[in-house]
């Protein structure tokens, strides 16, 4: 399975953010230093990696469009434009900045913004796209320039502005009013920090791919998902509510079918299991959000000894459904999850791996700890080690990092 992810594509998904133009605007003077300013580059890079490919056509009314303006004295701004013909892929966007040189100059804040508006955003806006400007400087600004511009973005109410204040290379505080000048007035918008590495740490660029694409969903393939959750005694209630929240993110931001009749996109499943004959489905697979939400809530944690043999079975038989019964989509592809340390009963077990085998089901198994049975996760994941994803504890599954990983690898 892994072989085939990663030569044909067929099971990969997007990552989708709807209309966006994200225009960053990033200081180049002296006092940035050389360094800092291939951080800065860098923050860029690694934040539009998470949003998912861009328009292919920058005149496209739909998908993700990014701009970059780097700033030092007057005169010389430099811009890699939101509507470049040659700027149609992700490959093409990482060149372009990559290329910008640091220029090591004055620092004329203020009229970097009204550049940024007047050369990128004024003429080539759309009209369904959100604009959101990401601005990044130590804060001040050459007295000889003009002031009132700093709010220059804040009169087109179709702008987010984002301003980011680094302590520069001499340890000065960035100074709170100005940035609060670009941010519209807007506290919630202004971060500061201290060190420009912390620009590209993974918690920061986590906050920023929130900030810019607040309701992104990943559209997939037909796909059939079940997830299968292990409730026993050693899950614990504090980590059955983090499983909860996790199959409740992956609905939200998986693309699920828009109708019973829908032939595309995702349908879901949760079943709980715990001793032999204990086998909860919260829903069946199903496209609607307010069922999978009421079957997420009134779910109960069983805390019981667990044994995933005779789940298996309970799930091909009585979600996946045969013959006449069968209730997967023809085009479907019908995938498993599995949310278990391993530690489990070993009953049934070489013939529920065999029955997945035998109904196509593509197996996946998100394991966290130290205590865990790799045996037992290796024959789940039906000898894909590729398939296993492995945690610190079950509170990193919602982390942008591992579930962006995981819907990708799902999906």
């Amino acid at each position: 399975m892994t072989y085939i992810r990663e030569t044909c594509g067929c099971c990969d998904c997007e990552k989708r953010c709807g209309a966006l133009d994200i225009v960053f605007v990033i200081d180049s003077s002296e006092s940035v230093g050389l360094t800092n300013f291939t951080l800065e580059k860098n923050f860029v890079i690694n934040t539009i990696n998470r949003m998912g490919s861009m328009a292919s056509d920058p005149t496209s009314p739909t998908g993700t469009r990014v701009g970059v303006v780097q700033f030092s004295h007057n005169g010389t701004f430099e811009a890699v434009h939101l509507d470049d013909p040659n700027i149609n892929s992700m490959a093409a966007f990482k060149m372009a900045v990559k290329n910008l040189k640091w220029i090591a100059g004055g620092t004329f804040t203020p009229s970097a913004l009204k550049f940024a508006y007047d050369t990128l955003i004024k003429n080539s806006k759309r009209a369904r796209a959100k604009v959101s400007v990401v601005v990044i400087t130590d804060g001040r600004f050459d007295p000889r320039d003009d002031e009132d511009l700093l709010r220059y973005l804040c009169d087109d109410d179709n702008v987010v502005v984002n301003a980011i204040g680094v302590g520069d290379m001499f340890k000065r505080e960035q100074d709170d009013e100005i940035l609060g000048s670009i941010a519209c007035g807007n506290k919630k918008r202004v971060t500061e920090m201290k060190r420009y590495v912390d620009l590209v740490a993974e918690d920061f660029i986590e906050t920023m791919e929130t900030v810019l694409c607040p309701g992104e969903h990943y559209l997939s393939n037909t796909l059939d998902l079940v997830f299968l959750l292990d409730g026993s005694e050693r899950l614990g209630t504090e980590n059955f509510q983090h499983v909860r929240e996790f199959v409740q993110k992956a609905s939200e931001r998986l693309g699920l079918a828009q109708s019973s009749t829908d032939r595309m996109r995702a349908r879901m499943a949760l079943v709980e299991f715990g001793k032999e004959s204990e086998n909860h489905i919260a829903f069946p697979l199903t496209h609607d959000p307010a069922l999978i939400a009421d079957g997420i809530a009134r779910m109960p944690y069983l805390d019981s000894s667990s044994s995933v043999g005779p789940a298996i079975i309970h799930a091909i038989d009585n979600v996946l459904g045969k013959g006449n019964a069968r209730q997967t989509r023809h085009e479907a592809e019908v995938s498993f999850v599995f949310i278990t340390d391993g530690v489990t009963g070993s009953s049934n077990l070489e013939e529920a791996v065999s029955a997945m085998r035998g109904a196509q089901v593509v197996s996946t198994v998100i394991a966290t700890g130290s205590d865990i049975d790799q045996e037992v996760l290796m024959k789940l994941a039906m000898s894909d080690p590729d398939a296993i994803f492995k945690g610190k504890d079950l509170s990193d599954l919602s982390r942008s990092s591992f579930f962006d990983r995981f819907i990708r690898w799902v999906c």
